[in-house]
């Protein structure tokens, strides 16, 4: 009986190792073949370790690498142990993403069901904006000026992923219930995420903490203020160590690669999307990097009263918001570090665009001409992130 059990776990756990393998390949692939951010990352890392520098406020990734490096300044162990840690979060992703659907959908029971929610949710891992003739031929590039759901070449933003998904899932929770007590497990919970999130990249916060104030107050009642404050208690925590990382970063200029001081800005809209690309092609970039939740609000109208849609649209357009109002001044002017949450965003929105879609092929027998545009636009838009992966690879830019 026991054998048959651990055969069955077994069998249930072979998507989690073949994401990790296939994870670990690609990541040692991208590191020794193709120019990313990575190698500027850890070469920080060499220099906290020769005592030229101190880490960043941001700090998580880089000293999980320090320290499973044991404290080395040999790249060829640190661009292991990276390629490890990336995979090990790429794999965090899909399993917290099985998760998500399977709750959802009401799936976690059906064996059918939850072999579709693999499928899909290996599918998520490798979507991507949909190319076109412009800037597939012409500007030649599939990633820069796109929203894409996923990155492979910046180690911070792959390493939060599932823990910024973690915090969306959550934090969904807490919005459905009432709590008397500041030591509610579900809020220490979201209240644990929110750091984690801040000490790896804290681009997610940036959207996460007003889109969740304006949700908690959306409908405030005096009666429950306790709770109100009880809900916002991770907001606050996440304020102040945003602020005392917004003065370590551009005050005092800790764990900063350049020299010289860099501020953040208003800018013209878009700046830094047009660098890349014409204004006028920025609504057809967009179009083509959420295509597959357009395509769906067309058809289903519904999703815009689905909750974790709902929640995760809002968090996409202040993200795109963000990063068309705001961007760096100085030195990092055009490095897009306030556009990192709009690729997190983008993921939440595949992600709960999934969730919603699902059922309805669960449910029925026979594909109406909607279901099938639909799910056409999501395999292209998982095409899409394969033909990416190649163009990196053959290419050597992940541009």
């Amino acid at each position: 009986m026991s054998s048959t059990i651990n055969k069955k776990n077994k069998s249930r756990n072979i998507d989690n190792i073949l994401v990790f393998v296939v994870s670990l390949i690609l990541f040692l692939a991208i590191i020794n073949s193709i120019s990313t951010d990575i190698p500027a990352h850890l070469q920080s890392i060499v220099r906290v370790n020769a005592g030229n520098a101190s880490y960043a406020p941001h700090f998580l990734f880089f000293f999980a690498v320090n320290f499973l490096s044991f404290f080395s300044s040999n790249i060829s162990l640190m661009l292991f142990v990276t390629a490890v840690i990336l995979s090990l979060a790429t794999l965090g992703k899909f399993v917290v993403s099985k998760e998500v659907i399977s709750e959802l959908t009401f799936s976690s029971n059906h064996e059918h069901k939850r072999m579709v929610i693999k499928i899909v949710s290996f599918m998520l891992l490798f979507c991507f904006a949909i190319p076109d003739v412009y800037n597939f031929f012409i500007v030649k590039k599939m990633y820069l000026g796109r929203t894409p759901s996923v990155v492979w070449h910046n180690s911070t933003t792959i390493s939060v992923f599932p823990f910024a998904i973690l915090l969306f899932w959550r934090q969904l929770k807490l919005f459905d219930n009432v709590y008397t007590s500041f030591f509610n497990r579900d809020v220490l919970i979201v209240s644990v995420l929110v750091c984690l999130n801040i000490f790896i990249k804290p681009s997610f916060i940036f959207v996460f903490i007003p889109i969740t104030v304006f949700i908690i107050l959306k409908d405030f009642e005096k009666t429950n203020l306790k709770d109100y404050l009880i809900k916002l208690f991770p907001v606050f925590l996440g304020v102040t160590l945003l602020g005392i990382q917004y003065i370590s970063i551009y005050y005092y200029q800790i764990g900063s690669f350049q020299a010289e001081k860099s501020s953040i800005a208003i800018t013209m809209p878009f700046e830094f999307f047009r660098r890349f690309i014409p204004g006028w092609y920025i609504p057809i970039s967009f179009a083509f990097s959420f295509a597959f939740p357009l395509i769906v609000i067309a058809y289903y109208r519904d999703i815009l009263k689905f909750r974790p849609f709902v929640y995760a649209l809002y968090l996409t357009l202040l993200g795109i918001f963000i990063s068309a109002i705001f961007n760096e001044a100085g030195p990092r002017r055009f490095h897009g570090n306030l556009v990192w949450q709009n690729i997190i965003c983008a993921y939440l929105l595949f992600l709960t665009t999934t969730s919603f879609i699902l059922p309805k092929f669960f449910n029925t027998k026979r594909y109406s001409k909607e279901m099938i545009i639909v799910g056409f636009v999501f395999v292209l838009h998982f095409l899409s992130g394969l033909l990416y992966l190649f163009k990196i690879y053959f290419t050597g830019s992940y541009h």
